[in-house]
């Protein structure tokens, strides 16, 4: 599967797991530096807000939508804030910062 670095960022924020990208991570790792590569690469910065960044992405990174692997997103965006162990993870996230 090739991704961009935008689409990998975004999955990270997602908190999926990439072995080919960070090996053994923990959910809360893999969401701040997902959202940290989002920032690096957009210079814009919308927390841990997954709709806004696929939103932004979609909008203005060409290079998001190669391939058309942007298209899942929105479920992938669904079903992460819809799970119990990403919302703690982000809360977590926040109340550190």
């Amino acid at each position: 599967m090739r991704l961009t670095f935008s689409q990998i960022a975004m999955l990270e924020l997602l908190g999926e797991h990439l072995p080919f990208v960070h090996g053994e991570m923990a959910l809360k790792e893999r969401i701040r530096k997902g959202r940290a590569k989002l920032v690096s690469i957009t210079g814009q910065d919308f927390g841990f807000d997954p709709q806004r960044w696929h939103d932004y992405l979609r909008e203005t990174a060409g290079e998001y939508r190669w391939s058309n692997k942007h298209l899942g997103m929105p479920k992938r965006i669904a079903e992460a804030v819809r799970d119990p162990a990403w919302r703690h993870a982000v809360q977590k996230l926040r109340d550190d910062t």
